[in-house]
């Protein structure tokens, strides 16, 4: 028996093996390759049956969830496939610079932040843009 899913009987695994994988979802085909039985008709009835166990629904949704997030890059993963490609000589120089300017958007480092006390008009706030782009 699998130790992930402890309260699963060996059936109950095969079939959420065969419902995750080659059945791609299909209970009634899980059902099947399980072993349940060979009948298509009852094979649906005992999916559906199954599916609504408790602890065979969370046994399909813990592993979902663990599959989607070992499919996620973590910050910290893009971070560093991000740096590996800015430091690479190797790499076309744009390709470089956008990896530094996603790695300053990912860290906020990008933004430019003007602090100013008391009031301005449009003018005044256009006239000081430009002159920053200047």
């Amino acid at each position: 028996m699998d130790q992930r899913n402890s309260t699963l009987t060996l059936k109950e695994q095969r079939f959420v093996d065969a419902y995750l994988g080659s059945a791609a979802g299909n209970g009634t085909k899980a059902a099947l390759q399980a072993g349940y039985t060979s009948n298509r008709s009852s094979a649906k009835t005992l999916a559906a049956r199954l599916l609504t166990k408790v602890h065979i629904r969370s046994a399909v949704n813990a592993r979902t969830r663990r599959a989607t997030e070992d499919s996620i890059a973590s910050a910290e993963e893009r971070d560093r496939l991000l740096s590996a490609i800015a430091r690479d000589e190797h790499v076309e120089p744009g390709v470089r610079i956008r990896a530094i300017a996603e790695l300053n958007r990912c860290s906020g480092r990008h933004t430019v932040k003007h602090f100013h006390e008391g009031e301005l008009t449009l003018e005044q706030v256009l006239g000081a843009s430009r002159q920053v782009a200047s």
